[in-house]
């Protein structure tokens, strides 16, 4: 399987930097919450968001040391039949954010594959890169834009990997992508991820241009 395009989440650095990414963190959490980005509950989240971080990466960097017979176990699957069906599936692209173990979710997709697998690439629709194609579409009411492999296939399966409340095991989640319906399995998957593991979602870059009460009618009176 190739690489994963995410790195282990980074501790903060300084006072700076942690404002800068509450700042962003209060922009996207706006539009899954809801609210004004300056409401206090907008707020606490924000803050939860960087103090999970950091339990997330000392989990990621203890997990890592682990072997593949230690590290298998830990992983719990969201849906058996489902990944009996992606352990089948030739498709070569699986979709994902960055959110929960992502830096983990490369190697368990490996350990659960078969050995004769076709190869899959994963690609994180959140990271820019050289092969990306831009892909705008409407997440929680307003329009983004992410990323998709300039490929003409279209990704057949969407992965995450999500820290259970102790941080040391692990949820895979897959969705099934359909090509007949991917415009809309795609928006869906994607908010149910986020909305599920809100706790857990390294958004450190904003998927919209404005907060939620700029952008969205209803909270435009909350500015």
């Amino acid at each position: 399987m190739a690489g994963s395009h995410h790195p282990s989440v980074s501790l903060l650095s300084d006072d700076t930097e942690k404002d800068r990414r509450l700042a962003i963190l209060r922009i996207n959490l706006s539009y899954v919450l809801h609210e004004s980005s300056s409401s206090a509950t907008v707020g606490r989240f924000a803050k939860q968001l960087l103090v999970n971080a950091r339990a997330a990466t000392r989990a990621t960097r203890r997990i890592e040391t682990w072997t593949d017979e230690r590290f298998l176990p830990t992983i719990v699957i969201r849906d058996e039949r489902v990944l009996w069906d992606f352990q089948r599936d030739a498709s070569p692209f699986v979709l994902t954010i960055d959110l929960g173990a992502s830096s983990l979710l490369h190697r368990a997709l490996h350990l659960l594959l078969p050995s004769t697998s076709p190869s899959k690439t994963l690609w994180s629709v959140d990271r820019w890169s050289a092969e990306a194609r831009s892909y705008s579409c409407t997440l929680f009411r307003a329009e983004t834009t992410v990323t998709l492999p300039a490929s003409s296939e279209i990704p057949a399966w969407f992965a995450l990997l999500v820290f259970r409340p102790c941080w040391r095991s692990m949820l895979l989640d897959l969705s099934r992508l359909s090509a007949a319906t991917f415009d809309r399995d795609l928006v869906r998957t994607l908010e149910r991820v986020i909305r599920d593991y809100t706790d857990q979602w390294w958004c450190w870059r904003p998927w919209w241009p404005v907060p939620a009460e700029k952008a969205l009618p209803e909270l435009q009176g909350e500015q």
